[in-house]
């Protein structure tokens, strides 16, 4: 929608442009008897100077007059030929060229030679070729079109070149015809030929270090998507190795676990006959919290198992792992009554949790922050909201906080991609709400699940 209101835009900008050239004539009548009286006035004095004065003013309305006609066809024609397309382009922009000259030429009777315009429209395209479309084209197209068009204009007044159909006009007549009669045309075959090839080297050097500066834009891009691409794959590289060093760590802590499982069990054999009773219930505690443990080995090495526990459990699990009482933070737990229970993988679904905790106890930087978790059952799911009053999230980053190596502080950026994770892998769904200087407000939705239900993971889009 909106490429098309710039395109139509452009198009009405072209007609406007090409309208004012259509007029200039009409304004530009007294240049035109200047011209025609200096040249008069040489040949009466025979003063080639007046020759000269003569050339520079013709120069001058031929660029008034050509210069919006030409940059407004270039605007009509990028707004109808689709996408710039190099097949289609040139002829449209030829042919409307081409159409605005003959309407010029009928309203006028300029008798303009057709050779030169042609001449120009070729040139220019060759040099269009070359500017691609960045941040500055249509200025930098205006710049050589310029130069371009002093140098096509320059080229109709060699005299040399009229048995070709070149200055062929009215005005650019009169003035070879004066310079015939005073030098023999040496004095425009000179003049005019010097100018026409600085104005066409000028116009080709520009083109150049536009190309290679377009080029070196290319190449930078180039550069930062392939600099993007690599950090993503170090990242997935290192969350990749991390995550198996991890796995072989921890499930190289089964080894001990059984070492310690059996060494109580021989112990309780050994104290069999004894009668303390204060030593049993020590057995019976280091059995339990071992068993434990290995039950939350098994979790974290399979994020597929899940437990059914309620909401009030799962918190004051994380809890139970946060560091709070050297943070200046306040925290409140809210939740709804007759919650119902969750299916869950505990380890994998408390880190989940915690990481975003963790998150907004350090977005308050050791001052003073309040952290209120509000879990609420709607609709057959569990909403888990956690809201902090800390500085919030910009409104640029929004959209990239669950990407994988994302970070404001020069981490790993794993945390948020592991929640989103998690989160998908219970069939559930979390969004970010933020208003930065404000708050930040992340919401859980987790399905509640019946008997014999399954856990999909799907995909989901930021609200």
């Amino acid at each position: 929608m909106r490429k098309k209101q710039n395109n139509l835009i452009g198009g009405l900008t072209g007609l406007f442009l090409i309208l004012a050239g259509g007029t200039m004539p009409q304004f530009f009548s007294n240049w035109s008897r200047f011209v025609v009286d200096s040249v008069m006035h040489s040949i009466t004095h025979s003063d080639s100077g007046l020759v000269i004065i003569a050339s520079f003013v013709y120069m001058a309305r031929c660029l008034l007059i050509f210069f919006p006609i030409y940059y407004g066809s270039m605007l009509l024609t990028s707004s109808l030929a689709k996408s710039q397309d190099p097949v289609t382009y040139p002829y449209f922009f030829a042919g409307i060229c081409l159409f605005n000259l003959t309407l010029l030429n009928y309203l006028y009777n300029t008798n303009f030679s057709y050779s030169g315009q042609l001449f120009f429209i070729g040139l220019i395209l060759l040099l269009q070729m070359y500017n691609q479309r960045y941040k500055y084209f249509y200025f930098t197209y205006g710049v050589n079109l310029l130069f371009a068009l002093l140098a096509a204009h320059w080229l109709q007044l060699i005299p040399a070149l009229t048995v070709f159909g070149f200055g062929t006009n009215d005005l650019a007549t009169s003035i070879k015809t004066a310079d015939s009669f005073l030098t023999g045309n040496s004095l425009l075959n000179t003049i005019a030929s010097v100018f026409f090839i600085v104005f066409l080297t000028i116009a080709f050097i520009f083109t150049l270090l536009l190309h290679l500066s377009n080029k070196q834009i290319d190449t930078l891009k180039k550069y930062q998507v392939q600099e993007e691409e690599l950090k993503e794959t170090k990242t997935a590289l290192v969350e990749s190795k991390v995550y198996k060093e991890i796995n072989m760590l921890v499930h190289d802590l089964k080894t001990p676990l059984v070492t310690v499982q059996g060494l109580i069990s021989l112990i309780e054999m050994k104290l069999q006959g004894a009668s303390s009773t204060p030593f049993k219930n020590y057995f019976t505690r280091m059995e339990h919290s071992v068993e434990k443990m290995k039950d939350m080995i098994s979790e974290i090495l399979s994020e597929n198992i899940k437990q059914e526990l309620t909401v009030k459990e799962l918190l004051e699990y994380v809890t139970s792992h946060l560091s709070l009482d050297e943070q200046q933070v306040n925290m409140e737990i809210e939740l709804d009554d007759n919650l119902p229970c969750i299916q869950v993988n505990k380890i994998r679904f408390s880190r989940a949790i915690s990481n975003i905790i963790e998150n907004a106890i350090s977005s308050f930087a050791g001052k003073k922050g309040n952290i209120h978790v509000d879990v609420k059952s709607i609709n057959r799911e569990v909403i888990f909201k956690i809201k902090d009053d800390g500085p919030g999230i910009k409104s640029e980053h929004i959209e990239s906080i669950w990407q994988d190596g994302f970070s404001t502080k020069n981490s790993s950026g794993i945390g948020l991609s592991f929640v989103r994770r998690v989160i998908q892998n219970h069939g559930g769904k979390v969004n970010v709400h933020s208003i930065p200087g404000s708050y930040t407000q992340m919401v859980i939705s987790l399905p509640i699940l019946e008997a014999g239900d399954e856990v999909n993971e799907y995909h989901y889009t930021n609200s």
